[in-house]
């Protein structure tokens, strides 16, 4: 009877599927790096992994979508080793988009993807419910609610995050954020507000992001938190120029799980190789001092498809980086290989010396 019924419902989950039309998309991605620790000690790996997502019109303003992911898997470890068994498959999106056509603002619910404007707070997947009106007087409105952590379902122990933002084109790109976050058991809180602006004078773009947060604790021990993210860039033709600064005064921000990427990989999330960062953490979350991250970035052309980069760096009570590689364009922009180096050292405890070299192949569908 069991096998009867899992056939019904795998039969069943056939007919649904095979009567709706799929849209495709995905990412493969290869990379190796050898790199020391924290301790100095050498070492290296090799990983990939494999992205998938589902698009479905079910009809007019009714929207389905999945993605899924399959690794990171290192090569010799586990799902990467002999036989290659046990392979996860993760899902990162599954949600259903509705647009209500009387009030004009699309309704997304279920585990999806969103980020504030400097992935400072947030650029993750996570479960709740995103309204979305794209013409909101002439701006894009969003309201949200994240289930960050369910806990016991039956004591009221949840961490839930509650969101709100508008974003405009003109006169220049605008937007603000604010956000509100509550965590039952401990009667902990926070509220955030993070405006933004760009402007761009001639060749140059100045991107601002200040941030103010009011931490809430019981008792008479609340906290406040300021800061600002600033970045700069400026296209020359022949080259391009820029720089990425970061300053937290003490109590910084609240974080969730943020993507801040400052241009570095031993001392930051690098945008070839992510899993290098030994030292970046949030040091501009709960931080108990002031904090600065500053970062200079040049990127070269070097023939039609070939592009050279590097960046230099130093963040206070921590350390310093100067990193640099080519990039390769191939296949119509569908696959870019990259290769990269490296090198930095610690300005505090044992101040380690630390090196990485690596390369990584993204291949887009």
């Amino acid at each position: 009877m069991k096998q009867l019924t899992i056939i019904i419902v795998f039969a069943l989950l056939f007919g649904i599927l095979s009567a709706v039309d799929f849209d495709f998309s995905g990412q493969f991605r290869t990379r190796a790096a050898f790199r020391n620790s924290m301790t100095e000690d050498d070492g290296g790996s090799i990983d990939n992994r494999f992205q998938i997502g589902l698009d479905s019109e079910i009809e007019e303003g009714l929207n389905f979508h999945a993605f899924f992911e399959i690794g990171d898997i290192t090569w010799g470890g586990s799902g990467g080793g002999l036989n290659t068994n046990g392979v996860n498959v993760k899902t990162s999106e599954l949600y259903v988009d509705y647009l209500i056509k009387a009030i004009g603002t699309r309704v997304r619910a279920g585990q999806q993807y969103w980020a504030d404007h400097r992935s400072l707070i947030l650029d993750d997947y996570f479960s709740g419910v995103i309204l979305c009106k794209e013409d909101f007087a002439g701006m894009k409105a969003e309201l949200g609610m994240m289930k960050v952590a369910e806990n016991a379902v039956f004591i009221k122990d949840d961490y839930n995050v509650f969101m709100a933002s508008l974003q405009g084109e003109s006169p220049v790109p605008f937007g603000v954020l604010a956000m509100g976050g509550y965590l039952a058991d401990s009667n902990n809180g926070n509220v955030t507000i993070m405006p933004y602006v760009t402007m761009q004078a001639g060749l140059a773009t100045l991107d601002v992001t200040p941030f103010f947060d009011y931490q809430m604790y019981p008792g008479d021990n609340d906290e406040i938190g300021m800061g600002a993210a600033v970045k700069a860039d400026a296209d020359l033709g022949t080259m391009q120029l820029g720089a990425d600064v970061l300053l937290a005064a003490e109590n910084g921000l609240t974080s969730l799980s943020p993507w801040y990427q400052n241009g570095l990989y031993i001392y930051g999330i690098g945008a070839n190789h992510d899993g290098l960062n030994l030292y970046w953490g949030t040091p501009y979350s709960y931080n108990t001092d002031a904090f600065v991250s500053a970062v200079g970035k040049i990127r070269l052309p070097v023939k039609e498809n070939l592009t050279a980069f590097g960046a230099a760096g130093m963040l206070t009570d921590m350390g310093w980086e100067v990193n640099g590689g080519l990039e390769m364009n191939l296949a119509q922009d569908k696959m870019k290989v990259s290769a990269y180096g490296a090198f930095g050292t610690s300005t505090v405890g044992a101040k380690p010396t630390n090196y990485a070299i690596g390369t990584s192949l993204v291949l887009n569908f």
